[in-house]
């Protein structure tokens, strides 16, 4: 693979400082400098510079979503009164796929969507395998979190345990991890099974946690709402069948194993500051998806405080089953707006939502440590360009406020993904093409 080097306005490396008129070399697949192009050393002199106007950032980390689900648009594009009424609509929408190769075909053009807004590496939930196998078709990083979801203790220990350990031995094209949905799709029993397997299997868990507003009901009381999914099976839950364990949403979550450093929590919404200090001091990380929750009528994330609280959050989009776009940039946006919103005045913000986009994700998903979310010697040749216009050298800003819907470059692993000017010249002359055709 050939050397090049990307040259920009400015480069935010998220490790240091933005840079003006800067530049990424790339030999292979690792960034090989970084700095300002009048620094460049002599030994790239003679590498042809590809110069773009705008920003050049690491690659996107997307923590959070479903990319089996993008052909589900019709549901994001709708607005709901509660989780638990898109439920009812995801679960008709679901009950009527039957093509098992429906799951691969939606989650490869998924990957292809956020791939070409900038992101390369993916913390994706997999609940039919037929979607496992996308992040690495289209050449980019991340963990596939295969998913466990409506089993209860006999269930579980009759024919899911083995089943599930199967789909685990089953060989994978990237890294794995354990998705146990959520602490009200599975009994606790299940929980602590599946973070005990992860744990002997050095593998990375993640799940919904504090999504509905019901939940917390169902942990403290066993009230059934939340559940009404299940029919009559909800009944064989045990937060059911025991009335609930006295428990908050935080409290209950720490009492089957969930909140360690190993764990990254979707959406998080309804938890309060006792909890978000206890999840703090576990060293859960938490992502948050802000356009998700306004689709399905959810209260807004408490961003400001997990901001002024210390914690080290993630990005994600969610799937197009209950969000508009797989956009990172534009959840990034949305957490902007709700902070101020909340009382967020602190001049780091739009640094913070950077790094929260970039390597935030990656620490979220185990792969910071591997140099991902950021732009720095030695480290994975994963960048995107937005073409974006910064005033005031208040590049930060300029990236949170403007980058939605302006990636013109996306490089994973040192190859091209997604070239705008490229796709734009293509389109050109093949219009050129077509009027000058005879007729």
């Amino acid at each position: 693979m050939a050397s090049k080097i990307i040259a920009a306005d400015w480069v935010v490396p998220v490790a240091s400082a933005p840079i003006r008129d800067g530049a990424a070399g790339i030999e292979g697949t690792r960034v090989a400098w970084v700095g300002p192009l009048g620094e460049l050393p002599a030994e790239w002199s003679g590498v042809p510079v590809d110069r773009r106007r705008g920003v050049i950032t690491p690659g996107l980390v997307n923590a959070h979503t479903h990319l089996q689900y993008t052909h589900f648009a019709t549901l994001g594009r709708g607005r709901y009164d509660s989780f638990e009424h898109w439920s009812e609509s995801f679960g008709e929408m679901l009950a009527s796929v039957g093509d098992p190769d429906y799951w691969r075909a939606a989650a490869l053009d998924g990957a292809r969507q956020a791939i070409a807004s900038g992101t390369t590496v993916f913390g994706d939930v997999v609940t039919h395998d037929q979607a496992r196998g996308a992040i690495a078709a289209h050449h980019v990083a991340g963990v596939e979190y295969l998913e466990a979801i409506g089993y209860y203790g006999r269930l579980w220990e009759e024919a899911g345990r083995a089943r599930f350990l199967a789909r685990l031995d089953q060989p994978a094209t990237c890294r794995c991890g354990i998705s146990p949905h959520a602490p009200y799709s599975l009994d606790g029993s299940v929980i602590r099974d599946l973070v005990a397997i992860a744990r002997q299997r050095g593998l990375r868990v993640h799940s919904h946690v504090a999504e509905s507003s019901v939940e917390r009901n169902l942990y403290r009381n066993g009230d059934r709402s939340v559940l009404e999914i299940y029919g009559d099976l909800r009944d064989e839950f045990e937060l059911i069948r025991k009335g609930g364990s006295g428990l908050g949403t935080g409290a209950y979550a720490d009492s089957v194993d969930l909140l360690d450093d190993n764990t990254h929590l979707a959406h998080a919404i309804y938890l309060d500051r006792a909890e978000r200090d206890l999840i703090l001091r576990r060293g859960t990380r938490v992502v948050l998806c802000p356009r998700s929750n306004a689709v399905l009528g959810l209260e807004r994330a408490p961003v400001a405080a997990y901001l002024a609280e210390g914690h080290d959050i993630s990005v994600g989009t969610d799937s197009l089953a209950s969000s508009p776009s797989l956009d990172l940039m534009e959840d990034v946006a949305c957490l902007r707006a709700i902070a101020i919103e909340q009382g967020y005045g602190e001049p780091d913000l739009n640094r913070r939502l950077i790094r929260a986009a970039t390597v935030g994700g990656a620490r979220a998903l185990g792969l910071a440590d591997t140099g991902y979310g950021t732009l720095i010697p030695g480290g994975p040749a994963d960048l995107a360009v937005f073409d974006i216009v910064v005033k005031d050298d208040d590049v930060e800003a300029a990236l949170v406020k403007g980058a939605a819907g302006r990636c013109s470059l996306t490089i994973a692993n040192g190859r091209v993904l997604h070239d705008w000017n490229y796709n734009r010249a293509k389109h050109r002359a093949v219009m050129k093409q077509e009027c000058t055709r005879p007729g």
